[in-house]
């Protein structure tokens, strides 16, 4: 296995190391060993996944850049790759459908995460189809948005949305409304995401059709 492999299998490793870490804010006497931090409404179990979540994100583009740059791609790191990506934010989307502030708003809503979820399973159904016929799916400029949305939203939301709940007039740090801001960035990374996959399907409804 080379490097830039094992750099992507760490990915796995994060998403687990976070899915794990982040459980922790579900155990009943959590509040005791996990206060919030301040008036910032996240507590160090919600900081260190939203850490855990970009360092594993970065790792995306430096196995990437690794394998292209010394000519390391392999068709096991163009299966793993994608696959460590989509289980890395998939795994903290379904996660953070958990999260609301004090009111009980959801910081993003969980029929957003069911959407997410459902056109990456439509896109990995698509690019099974076309790996089998010897096409690749080069990613455009709705899914590259996508991807960059969704590594600003997601450790926002971790951070019970962070900056965005200091924005209140008193200094609190408890903004009502931060929710909102998280839920229109989701929906924002939803639409290009949505957008994306109907030219992917447009641009390769060959790719459905049975080979005569």
């Amino acid at each position: 296995m080379n490097t830039p492999n094992k750099i992507t299998l760490t990915r796995f490793l994060f998403a687990f190391l976070m899915i794990i870490i982040y459980s922790l804010n579900f155990l009943p006497q959590s509040a005791s060993f996990a206060p919030n931090l301040g008036t910032s409404g996240f507590n160090w179990i919600d900081l260190v996944c939203a850490v855990v979540f970009i360092i594993g994100a970065v790792t995306d583009s430096i196995d990437g850049h690794l394998a292209r740059k010394h000519n390391l791609v392999t068709n096991l790191g163009k299966f793993m790759d994608p696959l460590a990506d989509k289980f890395l934010v998939d795994s903290a989307l379904i996660l953070l459908a958990t999260a609301r502030d004090s009111n009980g708003h959801f910081y993003i809503y969980p029929f957003l995460v069911v959407l997410f979820v459902g056109r990456d399973l439509a896109m990995d159904g698509l690019r099974m189809i076309a790996n089998n016929k010897g096409r690749v799916l080069a990613a455009n400029i709705y899914g590259k948005i996508k991807t960059v949305m969704e590594m600003i939203v997601i450790p926002i939301i971790f951070l019970r949305g962070f900056p965005f709940s200091y924005f209140d007039m008193q200094g609190q740090g408890s903004w009502e409304y931060s929710y909102i801001v998280t839920n229109v960035l989701s929906l924002i990374a939803l639409v290009m995401s949505l957008v994306s996959c109907v030219i992917y399907f447009k641009q390769n409804k060959d790719v459905l059709k049975e080979n005569k």
